[in-house]
């Protein structure tokens, strides 16, 4: 598991492929929010000292920055919710009894849940940063950016399905209605900031 990261990107995809628990949907969906964060920097570093966008150029180094911690922290929720996900398994071979009554029962759901759920949050923020950097950015690497975005995006409802698939095993229900309609209303706002982001980009292009 601690070496998931370390893998070539064709293993990494044969293993997805294979008869595995994981990497799954959850360390998929970190990976590709890993991926949009790193080709939103990717444009950023093409635009960031250009003498037409100097105007720009603390807002853009900062980004930058915002951009490189979103792509670390989502590469450690794919360990995250590799860790998680074993310990849920565990959890869920015990008959429904034992595992209710297990001390460390609740504390496993909540972890599987944490993983996807924070990826979501870093997502929704590496789509509003792109969305609003559309025309500080270099405009030889705005398809780039708007890949980013495309990326962003489906990291958002990816983690939705990944925390929703684990909803009913919370043992506090309300909880778990709060956490679906937070993540259904972030997939609406994800929804909107990039439907408006990529008419503009078509716009452009």
């Amino acid at each position: 598991m601690s070496e998931i990261l370390d893998l070539p990107v064709k293993e990494f995809v044969a293993k997805t492929a294979a008869k595995e628990p994981t990497p799954g949907g959850g360390s998929v969906a970190a990976l590709v929010g890993a991926l949009a964060a790193s080709l939103a920097s990717m444009a950023l570093e093409y635009t960031v000292g250009k003498k037409a966008y100097a105007a720009y150029d603390a807002e853009l180094r900062g980004a930058l920055a915002q951009f490189h911690i979103a792509a670390e922290m989502l590469q450690e929720l794919i360990r995250e919710d590799i860790a998680a996900y074993a310990a849920l398994s565990e959890m869920l071979k015990m008959p429904p009894e034992a595992r209710l009554a297990h001390p460390e029962y609740a504390a496993t759901v909540v972890a599987a849940i944490r993983a996807p759920h924070t990826a979501a949050g870093f997502a929704m923020n590496i789509l509003t940063l792109s969305a609003s950097l559309l025309e500080k950015t270099n405009k030889f690497l705005v398809s780039d950016l708007g890949i980013a975005a495309v990326y962003a995006h489906a990291t958002v409802h990816a983690s939705e399905l990944n925390v929703r698939v684990n909803l009913p095993l919370l043992p506090n229900q309300e909880e778990a209605a709060a956490l679906k309609k937070e993540l259904y209303d972030l997939t609406v706002k994800a929804d909107g900031v990039y439907s408006a982001f990529r008419n503009e980009l078509l716009r452009r292009l």
